[in-house]
């Protein structure tokens, strides 16, 4: 039994390994631009969805941010998970650091059957788990305290160094970022900024920079200031008939529920 077991779970690996190989190689450069890229788009995701509107009052006291786009699990008894991730922390002004790079992935047994994609954001409320975090690898709930985000309701009084927002599709018994393992991608930070840096170069010393992270800094800078009255948001200028001169009718606004229904984006994206 447990042989058959390995070899399913070992036939479930193969799979996902080769339907993540992209079509070309890229290069570790273009991996973390389109990760910069799908972060963004993930973290606008949330902050369209009312659902997490506790995400957004605690995005204000939060002193940093971790954005999985997005994350496959899978297994049959055993299980694995992995994904890319990346960091953004809170500048003293206001502002959004750069983007440092990680790797996120577990290994699991017990009672869990089925697969998942899913795509999550963390929020890093301490300075203890910021610190953690600049380290070379970090095991989440363990040298770091992890707990679930509040979802549908206000937000609540929460202790924990991380708090985890995410959403998935799939079925996946047991699921958890609990023990997952988040390991600093060092070589993607040297291609993607083209300089060896190390994670605090990048979120404390602004040793470095890049005009594309403009893209992903603005959405944080938004989820972060999503609950503030609206007398406090740009003011959009209003459309007209580029014909007629006359003002066109708004654009409607729907729950972000409606685009996530959407298939998501291909594993070769990764």
């Amino acid at each position: 039994m447990l042989m058959r077991l390995i070899r399913i779970l070992g036939a479930l690996c193969v799979a996902i390994g080769v339907a993540a190989t992209p079509a070309y190689a890229k290069t570790k450069r273009e991996k973390a631009e389109k990760l910069v890229a799908k972060s963004a788009d993930t973290i606008a995701y949330f902050a369209n969805d009312s659902a997490y509107e506790p995400l957004w009052e605690l995005a204000d006291d939060a002193k940093a941010m971790v954005v999985i786009p997005r994350s496959l699990r899978g297994g049959f008894m055993f299980g694995a998970s992995g994904g890319n991730a990346l960091m953004v922390a809170r500048n003293e002004d206001g502002s959004w650091s750069e983007p440092t790079f990680f790797t996120i992935g577990s290994i699991s047994f017990g009672l869990q059957i089925g697969g998942e994609a899913s795509e999550s954001v963390l929020l890093v409320m301490t300075n203890r788990g910021m610190e953690r975090l600049l380290s070379t690898t970090v095991k989440l709930g363990a040298d770091v305290s992890l707990a679930a985000g509040p979802v549908g309701g206000g937000a609540k009084a929460q202790t924990a160094d991380i708090l985890a927002f995410s959403r998935s599709r799939g079925l996946y018994g047991g699921l958890t970022l609990e023990g997952a393992l988040l390991k600093s991608r060092g070589s993607w930070n040297r291609e993607y900024y083209g300089a060896d840096v190390t994670p605090a170069d990048i979120i404390f010393r602004e040793k470095v920079a890049r005009p594309q992270s403009a893209t992903l800094q603005n959405a944080v800078w938004a989820l972060a200031h999503r609950d503030e009255p609206a007398m406090f948001a740009p003011v959009q200028p209003t459309r007209v008939d580029p014909v007629t001169g006359d003002p066109l009718p708004e654009e409607i606004v729907y729950e972000d529920d409606a685009v996530y229904g959407a298939p998501l984006a291909p594993i070769d994206d990764q």
